[in-house]
């Protein structure tokens, strides 16, 4: 199979499985911005989520620091399963970590690396 194909892959099970880990996260975040954005009848008369009626006394809601609260801790969960599959998917870079070291402190000369034009990372 092709490299491009298999990053391909590992980016999309990366992004799915940082989605369903987070899935607790996103379920709870959505069942608070259904209640946060109704109005309720806040005067304790009929039980804790008595819709606001006519005949209300005071009524509550929507909670709009919650609703904001709820919107960005979904919105962030989606951005990093993004990010981690986008992360995923890049091409595995040969320079690092493949078991190869100059040990002994040796350089490239001058602080230089090979293949930079005037020493620049």
């Amino acid at each position: 199979m092709s490299d491009k194909i298999v990053r391909g892959v590992r980016g999309v099970v990366t992004a799915l499985a940082v989605t369903l880990a987070l899935l607790p996260v996103h379920g709870a975040a959505l069942l608070m911005l259904l209640f946060a954005v109704g109005r309720y009848d806040s005067s304790g008369q009929g039980g804790p989520f008595r819709s606001c009626t006519a005949d209300s006394v005071s009524c509550a809601g929507p909670d709009v620091p919650v609703v904001i609260g709820c919107a960005l801790a979904v919105l962030g969960g989606l951005l990093l399963a993004g990010w981690a599959g986008r992360r995923a998917a890049r091409a595995r870079s040969h320079s690092h970590g493949g078991g190869h070291s100059h040990g002994g402190g040796q350089s490239h000369g001058g602080g230089r690396r090979p293949g930079r034009i005037g020493g620049l990372p």
